[in-house]
């Protein structure tokens, strides 16, 4: 078994990383300085309430959130599935008595005591969560059956035991420097044993975090090891990745937590953006007026999209922290410390504020170039501020304008469209941090690569 520890710490040149890489090497082992384990449980996740279930349909399946919410009514209007446009994830007392029944009914049978952990009446809203309803599911159709049995398959692992691991940190040392180890043994399956295709993958590391094992191995306070290898890894900041759509929930589901009041974000804490049975129609509504739009699996912004934005970003209009002011307002009101008249008048004056603001805008928009398609052929490319885009949605080509550390010009795009490659593109930074020079070509595929004036080519 082979244990690869990390350094603890970073550096911020590579004249620094190599000195200390010498000085490893050089010492050819490492001293054991300290260990640590600890056994811990994982609970099962909770049952699906509805934007739970379209983030997970989304993720494993590529669903909408539009056509998740549409087959789950028509699974609950069939009688297989209870009540889908629900925001809790808990059940209350008196239907956990029924679970054992429920259970029998879909062929499972669990050892008690059941898990509670999805049980809390406090956290029951007007409707618990998604579960099955024990009824025969006939006639259903194939994405009927997909979304079934993710509930299904839910709903046993909530009552299922909980997992039990057995976790080891291990810090070296080599005299100047330190590095860990992080490893975990599975003592027990419990929940995650209902999708076995799901289970932990052994032997699988990534650098900084748990190696998965079957056996943790006995290492000593003191203890010694043999130096195999070591290496200097890069690391570099990513931007965020674009929204898919089950990312866009988590979003609106947790709008609040990017408030900077802190009463403001805890009256948001349990709202967000929309609600369950309301964020898929906000979804498709935006892509309907041709605000966003969906590109392979990520949501970005259409050209009209980017202008509202640029008109309304800095308005009260798009300022969540107004969500939060009325959470507040309405809480004032139901423990009667604020007359609901006065929450009428400033509503009242909030929609006049915001009338006057938008009326006053320039409707002045950026106009942005439109090129043809090298892919579909119509006149359709637009050169937007990070991307250029083909708006047909069944085209799909797309070029980024972040390439290598430099941003493509509009010239650049439109002599990559139009004759397909660019000019030579000249300060282009690679993973390894070195500079170098290349045109950007396109492939009969519609995707990029580089051409080096030696004519070779790099992906």
């Amino acid at each position: 078994m082979s244990i690869k520890a990390v350094g603890c710490k970073d550096y911020e040149n590579e004249a620094s990383a190599q000195t200390a890489l010498a000085l490893l090497r050089s010492q050819s082992r490492l001293k054991v300085e300290s260990v640590t384990r600890q056994v811990g449980h994982t609970a099962p996740p909770l049952l699906y309430d509805l934007t739970a279930l379209q983030k997970d349909a989304n993720r494993r399946h590529g669903f909408s959130a539009d056509k998740t919410l549409s087959i789950a009514q028509s699974l609950y209007e069939k009688k297989i599935t209870t009540y889908p446009r629900t925001g809790s994830r808990y059940i209350s007392e008196d239907v956990f008595e029924e679970v054992p029944a429920l259970l029998r009914k879909i062929g499972k049978t669990l050892s008690n005591p059941l898990n509670r952990h999805s049980v809390d009446n406090a956290k029951v809203t007007d409707h618990h969560a998604i579960i099955p309803t024990g009824e025969t599911p006939l006639g259903m159709s194939a994405d009927e059956r997909t979304i079934y049995q993710m509930v299904v398959n839910r709903f046993i692992e909530a009552f299922s035991p909980d997992s039990g691991e057995e976790r080891m940190q291990v810090r070296f040392t080599d005299g100047t420097n330190t590095f860990t180890w992080k490893a975990c043994r599975q003592i027990s399956l419990g929940w995650k044993a209902v999708q076995k295709s799901k289970e932990v993958e052994t032997e699988k590391e990534e650098d900084g975090k748990e190696q998965i094992l079957s056996s943790l191995p006995s290492l000593m306070e003191g203890e010694v090891l043999p130096l195999v290898s070591a290496e200097i890894t890069e690391h570099k900041t990513k931007p965020k990745p674009l929204y898919t759509e089950a990312t866009l929930l988590s979003a609106m589901e947790n709008a609040g937590k990017e408030v900077k009041e802190d009463d403001k974000r805890k009256a948001m804490a349990e709202c967000g953006i929309g609600t369950p049975a309301t964020r898929a129609n906000i979804i498709e509504t935006l892509i309907l007026r041709d605000y966003i739009c969906r590109d392979k699996k990520s949501i970005i912004p259409t050209e009209i999209g980017l202008a509202v934005y640029e008109i309304v970003k800095d308005k009260r209009i798009a300022n969540a922290e107004m969500t939060g002011s009325w959470e507040l307002a309405l809480a004032a009101i139901e423990a009667g410390k604020m007359p609901s008249e006065r929450f009428a008048q400033g509503i009242n004056s909030y929609v006049e504020t915001i009338c006057e603001e938008l009326l006053s805008l320039s409707s002045e928009q950026k106009s942005y170039p439109v090129y043809r398609c090298p892919k579909c052929g119509q006149q359709s490319v637009g050169i937007y501020a990070k991307v250029a885009k083909c708006r047909h949605e069944t085209c799909g080509f797309h070029v980024f304008r972040e390439v290598c550390g430099i941003h493509l010009s509009e010239d650049n795009i439109r002599d990559l469209i139009s004759s397909g490659r660019t000019p030579i593109l000249k300060g282009l930074t690679s993973k390894a941090g070195k500079k170098f020079n290349a045109r950007l070509v396109l492939k009969d595929d519609y995707t990029t690569t580089f051409e080096f004036e030696q004519n070779k080519k790099r992906k």
